[in-house]
């Protein structure tokens, strides 16, 4: 039997005001997932273990069946696979945003913007190469990945990764640069390159990349030999085409060029056939985590409605039974603060019986089935195995 997981990263939120008190779920209008929810096993599953970073690294691992505990050893190394650079045991691999902050100097400064309000590929470039020269040396080699997205390669300094706990820059949206450059040894080296790199930006700069910020450090992890089944991930971006690099599935990519609709459409007939073609397929849906990172509520509740309209109707229509099929967050994204939440989640689980619970794929209702699941559980729930 066809196994399907259809991962909606971010969708789960809260209440929020602008929309009545309800969360983006609740205040869309999906018909589509309504609908399947009637026919769904609905529950809410735990896909951050305990004391875990909470984020779609360590949630779309364990949703994948793999223990996050004991192959996740960081974000940065994931996208280095995800974007072609060479992984190699022993080496240390840092991520690295451009990210605009507002003050007069690096350390009374306030983070602004996560991604320096979203600079182009063709800007980032010429700053890594700047930076390159003067403020990284041999071992170190910062590396553009896309946009802001920027990996630190440190060679033969995998050791150093646990001592590097950086706090996300999106998780500290106008939070005091001050409260998170805090510590001494190793970690103080890596502030004092994110104040030498502020002043080199602040100084020589057409966009509005004023700063770097490190975070996700991380080393090689080891999968396990692959699945004898053959596995696709569907993905947009680096952090699961890396996933599907390191874990050796196959894996298809689908840009967002012509607008949402027309992204929906085309990763809709991605699917189908990929579904024709392998036995297991992962498809991942980006797009409400980075509204909710930018916390635009009302958007994203518009997002959540384009894919009901022109991928979950649609895909549904044209695969054919019998499947066993998930649709789930991978995560809870707040888009009031723009950060993750790491309670349960909502999913529904299709192709096995019609329970025809009441209600409509939302946070409480999932919530209110009162099955709560693991990763394992789920996971184990979608190949028949309980």
């Amino acid at each position: 039997m066809k196994r399907l997981t259809i991962v909606l990263d971010g969708i789960a939120d809260r209440p929020q005001q602008i929309l009545g008190g309800k969360t983006p779920m609740e205040a869309a209008d999906t018909p589509a997932l309504d609908r399947l929810f009637k026919i769904s096993k609905p529950g809410t599953v735990q896909t951050i273990p305990k004391g875990m970073e909470i984020g779609s690294a360590v949630a779309n691992m364990s949703l994948m069946g793999y223990d996050p505990s004991r192959v996740y050893k960081g974000r940065a190394v994931i996208e280095a696979a995800g974007a072609g650079i060479p992984v190699r045991q022993g080496d240390l691999y840092v991520r690295c945003n451009f990210v605009t902050l507002e003050g007069e100097s690096f350390d009374t400064s306030v983070m602004q913007s996560y991604s320096a309000h979203d600079i182009e590929t063709a800007l980032s470039r010429p700053l890594v190469e700047m930076l390159n020269k003067e403020v990284f040396r041999p071992p170190f080699k910062l590396i553009n990945t896309d946009t802001f997205r920027n990996i630190l390669v440190v060679e033969g300094m995998a050791s150093a990764a646990e001592q590097l706990k950086f706090m996300p820059p999106h998780d500290m949206i106008g939070g005091n640069v001050a409260d998170f450059t805090k510590g001494g040894g190793i970690i103080a080296d890596y502030f004092d390159m994110m104040r030498k790199a502020y002043e080199v930006l602040r100084e020589d700069n057409d966009s509005r990349a004023n700063a770097i910020w490190f975070w996700g450090a991380s080393y090689a992890p080891s999968f396990g030999p692959a699945s004898e089944e053959r596995r696709v991930v569907l993905a947009e971006t680096t952090l699961m085409r890396g996933i599907a690099a390191l874990s050796g599935a196959d894996c298809i990519t689908t840009c967002e060029e012509k607008g949402f609709a027309a992204f929906l459409e085309e990763k809709k007939e991605n699917a189908v056939a990929a579904v024709k073609e392998y036995e297991d397929a992962y498809i991942h849906i980006q797009k409400l985590d980075d509204l909710s990172h930018e916390r635009m509520i009302a958007e994203k509740k518009a997002a959540i409605e384009g894919i009901d309209r022109y991928f979950i109707q649609p895909f549904f229509e044209k695969i054919e039974a019998p499947y066993s099929a998930v649709i789930v967050s991978d995560h809870y994204t707040f888009s009031d603060s723009g950060g993750h939440g790491g309670e349960p989640a909502p999913f529904m689980l299709l192709g096995h019986g019609q329970a025809r619970p009441p209600g409509r794929f939302t946070e409480q209702w999932c919530r209110e089935s009162g099955s709560v699941m693991t990763a394992r559980g789920l996971v184990n729930a979608l190949r028949g195995k309980i």
